[in-house]
């Protein structure tokens, strides 16, 4: 992502990072920008005592990208009922961990991907290990939030994990240097919303195009995106 910023602020796209865009602009029916970088409202959504306006940024077309179940994706999936005669949408939650680990154990390039243990039956799910540069590993742990059990907490199942004598033997002696979580849209093809409406599109994670049995998610995020650009 940093390299893909550098590239478009290359060919004179403005990027804005650092602020969210909160509302759409409509003109009538169509939609005719975003606001962003609004500050300081109250949880109510009423502005606070800090409150300081956004921005509105026009545009000749208006490309949602905001990945799973983004403000504005859900307001326009509603608004335009885009959803009606598809699947509903299904999530999971994803875990991710960068570890620094002993140099010996280091194998750049190697990706490794597992299914089901420790969940056993309690969950859908697996984790992925992926060996990055500089000694480091992006180890994670993806858990199907269709689980029927209440008591199922997904961040220990994680811990869980990282316990099985593989997992350990690989990060012991290592250093956890950063670490979050995100929600993963896993309903798949027959989940897709129409994804477009008058002035606008969604892209990628808003309209749920991560194939689930391939892991892929950013490859058909920025396809999306070039065939977006593409029709512009």
């Amino acid at each position: 992502c940093r390299w893909l910023a550098e590239q478009a602020e290359g060919l004179g796209v403005e990027i804005f990072p650092g602020m969210a865009a909160s509302e759409l602009v409509m003109d009538g029916d169509r939609v005719a920008g975003v606001v962003a970088g609004e500050m300081g409202k109250n949880p109510d959504g009423t502005p606070g005592p800090s409150y300081e306006p956004g921005m509105e940024l026009r545009g000749k077309y208006v490309m949602i990208a905001e990945g799973v179940r983004g403000s504005l994706a859900k307001q326009l999936i509603e608004k335009y009922d885009l959803s009606a005669g598809h699947e509903p949408q299904k999530f999971g939650i994803g875990m991710k961990e960068i570890w620094e680990i002993d140099p010996a154990k280091h194998k750049e390039g190697t990706v490794v991907h597992t299914m089901g243990w420790p969940l056993g039956k309690n969950a859908g799910g697996g984790s992925f290990i992926y060996h990055a540069e500089n000694n480091q590993v992006f180890i994670g742990f993806v858990v199907h939030l269709n689980y029927e059990n209440p008591y199922l907490y997904p961040y220990a199942e994680f811990q869980r994990f990282k316990h099985h004598p593989a997992i350990a033997e690989l990060l012991e002696g290592g250093k956890r240097v950063a670490y979050g979580a995100r929600a993963i849209s896993e309903g798949g093809w027959q989940s897709l919303p129409k994804m477009t409406v008058p002035g606008a599109v969604l892209l990628g994670c808003s309209a749920g195009m991560v194939n689930v049995p391939r892991i892929k998610g950013n490859h058909n995020a920025m396809l999306s995106g070039i065939a977006a650009a593409n029709a512009a």
